[in-house]
C-alpha cells in the first residue's frame, strides 16, 4: 500500500467531514429526528439511532485509520533503517545512476529576497548543500539529514503545498552524490529551474496573483523576518513601493532563469 496516497485520501476525507455532518443533520431534521410527526416516512427512533451511529462510528473510523497509518509509517521507517546497507555507502561510486529532477517547497524571505527551506535553511538558486549538524560531513551522508531534498512526483509536492500555503513550488535539478528514496531524492547540490507562480492571490485567494509583497513576520523565540508572498493588485495596493517586486524582478533577484 502507498502510504503517501493513503495519507492524502485520509486528509481529504477529514476535510469533507464537516460538510457530510451538516448534510446528515439536515437529512435527519427533514426526517423528523428532532420533532414528532404523524405518519413519518421513517420512525423517529430509527432516525435518531442512525444519527447516533454516524456521530459515534465515523470519528472512530478516522481514529482507527490514523492509528493504522502511524503504525504502518513506523514499520516503514524501521524497514528503511534496516536496509541502510543497500545505499552502498562503502563505495558511493557504485550507486545506481539516475537523472535526478524533482519538486520541492520553499519560502521566499529576507531583503533582498532569498529562497528558504521549510526547515529554515537559506540557499541560492544554484547551491551546494552544507551540513549544519557536523562540519566534517560533505552532504549527503546516509546516517545524517544533510543534503538537498526533492520529491520525485509532482503530485506529492503539490499536496504538500496545501499543507504549507505560504510556500512556493519550485522545480529543481539535483547533482552530485545522491540517494534515491521511495518518494524522492537527497543530493549534494541543486539548481532551481523554475519558480511556479500561484494563479490566485495568497491573501484573498480570489483574484489573480500579480505582485510580490514583503511582510514583516514575527516568529518563535523573539525572531522575526521578512517574508515575500504574491498578491493581487487590490491586496497589494496598500504596500509601500520598496516592499513590492514584479514577477520578473523576483526571478531576477533569486537568479532563477525561467
Amino acid at each position: 500500500m502507498n502510504l503517501a496516497k493513503f495519507k492524502r485520501r485520509l486528509i481529504r476525507a477529514i476535510r469533507l467531514y464537516p460538510i457530510l455532518a451538516l448534510t446528515v443533520l439536515a437529512l435527519a431534521y427533514f426526517l423528523g429526528a428532532f420533532e414528532k410527526k404523524e405518519d413519518p416516512l421513517i420512525a423517529q427512533s430509527t432516525v435518531i439511532t442512525a444519527l447516533y451511529l454516524f456521530v459515534g462510528l465515523v470519528p472512530l473510523l478516522f481514529i482507527i485509520a490514523f492509528i493504522f497509518l502511524g503504525g504502518a509509517t513506523d514499520r516503514e521507517f524501521k524497514k528503511m533503517g534496516s536496509r541502510n546497507e543497500k545505499f552502498s555507502t562503502s563505495d558511493p561510486f557504485l550507486l545506481d545512476s539516475e537523472k535526478m529532477f524533482g519538486y520541492k517547497l520553499a519560502l521566499i524571505t529576507n531583503r533582498p529576497p532569498v529562497l528558504t527551506g521549510l526547515t529554515g535553511d537559506l540557499y541560492k538558486a544554484d547551491d551546494a548543500a552544507v551540513c549544519s549538524l557536523n562540519t566534517e560531513h560533505i552532504p549527503p551522508v546516509i546516517n545524517c539529514e544533510c543534503g538537498f531534498y526533492a520529491y520525485k512526483e509532482f503530485d506529492d509536492a503539490k499536496f504538500e503545498l496545501t499543507l504549507n500555503p505560504s510556500s512556493f513550488l519550485i522545480d529543481v535539478d539535483l547533482f552530485g552524490l545522491g540517494f534515491i528514496y521511495q518518494r524522492g531524492y537527497r543530493a549534494e547540490s541543486q539548481v532551481v529551474r523554475k519558480l511556479r507562480i500561484p494563479k490566485r492571490c495568497m491573501r484573498c485567494h480570489t483574484l489573480p496573483a500579480r505582485v510580490f509583497v514583503a511582510n514583516y513576520k514575527l516568529g518563535y523565540a523573539s525572531t522575526s523576518w521578512w517574508q515575500w508572498q504574491i498578491y493581487c493588485l487590490l491586496c497589494s495596493k496598500g504596500a509601500k513601493p520598496e516592499n513590492k517586486l514584479t514577477i520578473t524582478q523576483m526571478k531576477g533577484a533569486l537568479a532563477i532563469r525561467e
